[in-house]
């Protein structure tokens, strides 16, 4: 009776192993692909013998708006046109990360992609948090 406890075990084991491989498979291709939509994601999961495992992709496209807001604060439509991550999704990793303390809007300005006023310009780089260079320029202090 034990040899058949730690046959299954060893069996569990062994395919858990598979799993993980499978897994780290899907993290690469998915980190070497673009966007890739929801429905399409089900189908990749699928094509490499897994389930929907819909973490591997939040987390990576939250990584690639965090990774490209390190290097540029924008807003989040230039994030989205750059990325083709879908912009309302980026919009919910926007407050995720603002809730953890890793994101700011730094200026309000006009949009480089919709041309619409008062967007905000955030950036997950907190040395440029308080860079007053990065602010438009305008005449208002100018007049003080």
């Amino acid at each position: 009776m034990s040899d058949n406890k730690s046959n299954s075990l060893m069996s569990f084991q062994k395919g858990q192993g598979k799993n993980t491989d499978k897994i780290a498979q899907l993290k690469r291709y998915v980190q070497q692909s673009e966007y890739i939509e929801v429905l399409e994601q089900i189908a990749v999961c699928k094509s490499f013998g897994l389930p929907y495992l819909v973490k591997v992709f939040r987390a990576e496209y939250r990584q690639r708006f965090y990774d490209f807001l390190q290097e540029h604060a924008t807003t989040v439509a230039m994030v989205s046109l750059v990325t083709k991550i879908p912009h309302k999704y980026l919009c919910e990793v926007k407050v995720y990360y603002e809730k953890k303390d890793l994101l700011k809007v730094i200026y309000k300005d006009y949009c480089p992609v919709t041309n619409s006023s008062n967007v905000q310009f955030v950036s997950t780089n907190k040395d440029v948090w308080n860079d007053l260079s990065l602010l438009p320029e305008t005449d208002q202090l100018k007049l003080f």
